[in-house]
């Protein structure tokens, strides 16, 4: 069939743009139409439905710079400082230094929602554009059928593509940063929360890099023990124990009665410039282990020892131990003091980080007495 610009189908084609997949949608419904009577033709249809349906929904960035707005002025960032101490119990088996607070976030220029678009921007804590930043969205039908849409954060910080059809949610929206002269993979905070939505709706969500905080509110009411539910380092300290009623007393297992006390001191600022310093007291009890979550990301003099002065051994175990040749506890085998920074989930990528998770796994320390 010869199409003129006469034809509605192709009136249609050009007044898209000429984006091949919505010209394939008109063709479909003709298709349809024309073939709604014949079942053989019509099975054939649907065995090609599906693709079409998976292609249209995997777009990459389509960026629209004329939507692009100005970055203006920026409120102060949230002052970190001081020192703030904690008690375990001989029970308890973590501690969260930064609560359950978010901190303020920066003032982004406004967008409108476009039927159909994922679009927002991507930040830093200071409001600072983030460029190459993976925002990713995926989509479910009806029958089990998925399909995505992802694009990179520009020089701007601005990112859009158009969300496949279905019900979305994003995933993989994380960036790389340089920390500790390292290249590490780090998740992004979607402001405002919530990061599912009806694909047609579009959506406007901006992210932020952060140093610390709770991801999913949800999760962290459901796992509070988790670290992957804070946006700040975490570490996990193990040790075994001489119980009193035991025959034998290994002379590097921690008292029953004992107590240990961990202290984080910031080597210069943080992420944010954060200088806050730590000290975590617990009681050794029942329990042969302990972790301190939502630490700002930074790097850390870590000091260990027995509240009655004796110095513990500190050794870097699991299987973050030796991945990262700057991260982590260096040296990885030290007496009462050691430097310390935090080791992202080396095997994942930008496109693998869920949503509203870090991406900071807990690095494991033994403690010993000397």
């Amino acid at each position: 069939m010869l199409i003129t610009t006469k034809d509605p189908i192709h009136r249609y084609y050009l007044y898209s743009h000429g984006n091949i997949f919505n010209l394939a949608h008109i063709y479909f419904l003709y298709f349809i139409h024309q073939h709604k009577n014949n079942q053989v033709t019509m099975k054939f249809f649907y065995f090609l439905l599906v693709p079409y349906i998976t292609l249209a929904g995997c777009s990459k960035a389509q960026h629209n710079t004329t939507d692009n707005g100005a970055w203006g002025e920026q409120p102060a960032l949230p002052v970190v400082d001081g020192k703030s101490d904690f008690t375990i119990s001989g029970d308890g088996y973590y501690v969260n230094v930064m609560g359950n607070s978010i901190p303020r976030m920066p003032v982004f220029p406004s967008l409108s929602v476009k039927a159909g678009i994922a679009r927002g921007y991507v930040a830093d804590l200071n409001g600072k554009p983030l460029k190459g930043a993976h925002i990713g969205v995926s989509s479910s039908l009806t029958g089990g059928f998925y399909s995505s849409g992802s694009g990179l954060s520009d020089d701007n910080g601005y990112y859009e593509f158009a969300i496949p059809a279905g019900a979305a949610y994003f995933f993989g929206t994380a960036t790389t940063i340089t920390y500790n002269e390292t290249a590490a993979v780090v998740a992004l905070y979607p402001v405002g929360g919530a990061s599912s939505f009806p694909s047609g709706n579009g959506a406007v969500k901006n992210f932020v890099l952060l140093s610390y905080g709770p991801a999913n509110p949800d999760e962290v009411a459901q796992q509070p023990g988790n670290e992957s539910n804070y946006y700040g380092g975490a570490l996990s300290f193990n040790f075994n124990i001489n119980y009193a009623g035991d025959y034998y007393q290994n002379p590097e297992y921690m008292p029953e009665d004992g107590v240990t006390e961990i202290e984080l001191i910031p080597v210069g600022s943080g992420l944010y410039g954060e200088t806050r310093s730590f000290k975590i007291t617990r009681q050794i009890g029942n329990s042969t282990g302990f972790s301190i979550h939502n630490i700002p990301v930074g790097k850390y003099t870590i000091n260990a020892k027995m509240s009655d002065g004796r110095k513990l051994k500190m050794s870097a175990t699991g299987t973050k131990a030796n991945v990262y040749e700057h991260l982590g506890l260096k040296p990885d085998n030290a007496v009462g003091t050691s430097t310390v920074t935090f080791t992202p989930n080396h095997q994942y990528t930008p496109v693998m980080v869920p949503s509203f998770k870090s991406n900071w796994d807990a690095l494991e320390i033994e403690l010993k007495l000397q």
